[in-house]
C-alpha cells in the first residue's frame, strides 16, 4: 500500500529532502560509483552494453526501490524514485546504461504493476528486478513514430492464442531482450480502441530480433528492430484486456514522459561540476579562464538550467504522489529537461575547447547522448503541441 505523506515543499516551492531520501541518495551515489569506468570509452565506441553493471545494480537491490513491498520492493514514492535516479545519473557516467535503468522502471514496471494479472506480476517482476530478464518496449513502427496509434502490427485472436504479424523498430534492448511489451491491433476496425498489449517471451518462434543499429549517441544501450512472422503467443500473454492498449499506453507514457530523463538531471549536475573545475584549472593569457565573462556566463546558464530542471522534475513527481493530474507538467518536464541537457552539453564543449571536441575526454559524448532526448518518449515538437493545447490554443 502506498504511504501517505505531506508534500515536501511549502507554498514557495522550497524542496527539502527527508532523512530517508538523503540516505537513499547517498546509497545510490555509492552503488553507481562502483560501475566500471575502465572500458567506458571503448564500450561507447563499440556499442557494448554493460551487462556486468546491470547485474551489479540488480544484486545491490537498486531496482527493488521501484517495486511495492508485495513483490520484495521498498515502496518508494515517486519523488524518492526521481531523487534516486538523479543521484544515479550523477555517479554513473554511462548515459546509455542510465537510460536502460530508466526504461525498465518507467516503461515496463508501471504497466505491469497496474494492468498485469497476479500470475504475470509473480512471474516477471522478480526476474526483471534480479537482472535475469531484460525487457523491451515494443511500440514504435517505421510508419508510425509520433503517431503511435497508427501502428500496423496485427494480433489475430484464435482458439490457440494470438497470431502476431508486424515489425517494431527503434526499440531499446531489442537485440538482447528476453521479454517484449508488445502493442498490436486486435481489432483493426476499432481505431485506437482496437489496440491491445501483450507480454511476449522474446524466444517465441516467429520472433526475429535484429542486430544492434548504430546510433549517434546512447550507444551503450542496444537498439534494433523486432519482427513478428506468424508468431503464435498464448492468450495468457494479454496484458489487461483486449482494447485496453490506448489506456495502457497513455498511462505508461505519462510515467515515461515525466520521469525518464531524471538521470539526465544528475548528469547535468556532474557536467556542471566538471566545467567549473576545468574553468578554474585552465589558464589562458595569464589567468584562469573562469575569469573570462564568456566562460562564467555559460556556467551561470548551466546552473540556471540545472535548477530549473530539478524543480520542475520534483514538482511533477510530488503532484503525481498527491494524485493530481500531471498532463501539462509531464510535457513541460520532458521538453525542458531534454532541451536543457542539449544546451548545457553544447556549452560544456565550448568551455573545454579542443578537449571538448575529442572523444578521449568524454565531454562530447554528453552532447551526442543528450540529442536522443529530443526524440524518444515524445519529440520536443509533440510536447510543445500538447502544452499549447492544454493552454487553450
Amino acid at each position: 500500500m502506498q504511504r501517505k505523506r505531506m508534500p515536501p515543499f511549502d507554498k514557495n516551492m522550497h524542496f527539502t529532502l527527508t532523512p530517508e531520501q538523503e540516505q537513499i541518495k547517498s546509497e545510490t551515489l555509492a552503488i553507481a560509483s562502483k560501475l566500471s569506468a575502465k572500458d567506458r570509452t571503448s564500450r561507447d565506441r563499440e556499442s557494448r552494453f554493460d551487462a556486468d553493471g546491470w547485474k551489479m545494480l540488480a544484486q545491490a537491490g537498486f531496482f527493488d526501490g521501484f517495486l511495492p513491498e508485495d513483490f520484495g520492493g521498498k515502496n518508494w514514492d515517486t519523488l524518492t524514485k526521481v531523487i534516486a535516479l538523479e543521484a544515479f545519473g550523477y555517479s554513473c557516467r554511462d548515459n546509455g546504461l542510465a537510460l536502460a535503468v530508466s526504461s525498465l522502471v518507467w516503461t515496463i514496471f508501471p504497466p505491469l504493476l497496474t494492468f498485469g494479472s497476479d500470475e504475470q506480476k509473480k512471474r516477471y517482476l522478480p526476474q526483471l528486478a534480479s537482472g535475469n530478464c531484460i525487457a523491451a518496449d515494443g511500440i514504435t513502427e517505421e510508419q508510425s513514430g509520433s503517431d503511435a496509434m497508427a501502428m500496423q502490427t496485427l494480433a489475430t485472436r484464435r482458439n490457440d492464442g494470438y497470431l502476431v504479424n508486424g515489425e517494431k523498430c527503434y526499440i531499446g534492448f531489442a537485440p538482447i531482450a528476453d521479454l517484449i511489451l508488445l502493442f498490436a491491433k486486435t481489432d483493426p476496425n476499432a481505431g485506437s480502441w482496437g489496440i491491445s498489449a501483450f507480454l511476449v517471451d522474446a524466444n517465441t518462434p516467429g520472433i526475429h530480433k535484429s542486430d544492434n543499429r548504430e546510433k549517434m549517441g546512447l550507444r551503450t544501450l542496444p537498439m534494433g528492430n523486432i519482427a513478428f512472422r506468424d508468431c503464435l503467443i498464448p492468450h495468457s500473454a494479454l496484458l489487461g484486456s483486449e482494447g485496453l492498449g490506448l489506456s495502457l499506453f497513455n498511462e505508461s507514457m505519462e510515467w515515461e514522459r515525466s520521469f525518464i530523463l531524471a538521470t539526465q538531471v544528475g548528469a547535468m549536475a556532474r557536467q556542471l561540476d566538471s566545467c567549473i573545475a576545468f574553468a578554474k584549472k585552465r589558464s589562458q593569457f595569464g589567468k584562469s579562464i573562469s575569469e573570462f565573462q564568456s566562460i562564467s556566463n555559460r556556467i551561470a546558464d548551466m546552473r540556471v538550467r540545472l535548477e530549473t530542471c530539478r524543480l520542475l522534475l520534483y514538482k511533477t513527481a510530488s503532484l503525481k504522489d498527491q494524485g493530481e493530474s500531471i498532463t501539462l507538467e509531464s510535457a513541460m518536464t520532458k521538453l525542458t529537461l531534454s532541451e536543457s541537457f542539449v544546451a548545457s552539453s553544447m556549452d560544456a564543449v565550448r568551455i573545454h575547447g579542443a578537449q571538448g571536441y575529442l572523444s578521449e575526454f568524454e565531454v562530447e559524448r554528453n552532447l551526442r547522448d543528450a540529442t536522443g532526448g529530443l526524440i524518444y518518449a515524445g519529440t520536443s515538437d509533440i510536447q510543445r503541441n500538447l502544452i499549447a493545447r492544454l493552454c487553450g490554443i
